[in-house]
């Protein structure tokens, strides 16, 4: 009777989480920011809210041969709403990139040069700037990392210092997710 017991209470165990939601990518930023769909939440978002946003990008823990989580966290937060129910018209969303993160907005040739691979994140940066997304680079972590303009991507824009970028970008009302 026992054994019947701790069986069903197994398969049950099972069957919960065999029923739970698997995170899904997309569909702002396919292949990228995997979330799931809240249904049950009691918040609603509002409707017709311009969510703008600026993200604090500085550090890169990861291999070289690794995806910037905080990257990542950038399609995330666009599908997740969009998945929500929020329309990708509604996100103005910037990303200002500085300190050890720099090398993640290098092209495949300079990141190469530096590494022997690939940059894994160059993908993820271009479906970000096709979504919309402003990728903006402190001029000064630029300068101390010896980076020359030529070897950044394409959808990188250069400002004078992160400090400096974020600081008009939340005078003009973006809120800080750092």
């Amino acid at each position: 009777m026992l054994k019947r017991v701790l069986l069903l209470v197994v398969a049950l165990c099972w069957c919960i989480t065999g029923a739970a939601e698997e995170p899904a990518l997309g569909p702002v930023i396919e292949g990228y920011g995997p979330t799931y769909l809240v249904d049950d939440r009691q918040i609603a978002l509002a409707d017709g809210f311009v969510y703008k946003a600026v993200f604090d990008v500085a550090s890169y823990r990861g291999e070289v041969t690794s995806l910037n989580p905080e990257l990542v966290s950038v399609a995330r937060f666009l599908n997740m709403h969009a998945r929500n129910g929020t329309a990708p018209g509604d996100m103005d969303l910037a990303v200002v990139v500085h300190g050890a993160a720099l090398k993640n907005l290098l092209t495949h040739d300079a990141y190469r040069r530096r590494y022997e691979v690939d940059n894994p994140n160059l993908a993820l940066l271009e479906r970000l700037h096709d979504a919309g997304v402003r990728i903006m680079l402190c001029g000064q972590s630029m300068a101390f990392g010896g980076i020359d303009k030529s070897e950044l991507a394409s959808p990188v824009e250069v400002g004078l210092s992160a400090m400096t970028l974020l600081t008009v970008l939340q005078s003009e009302g973006y809120a800080l997710l750092p």
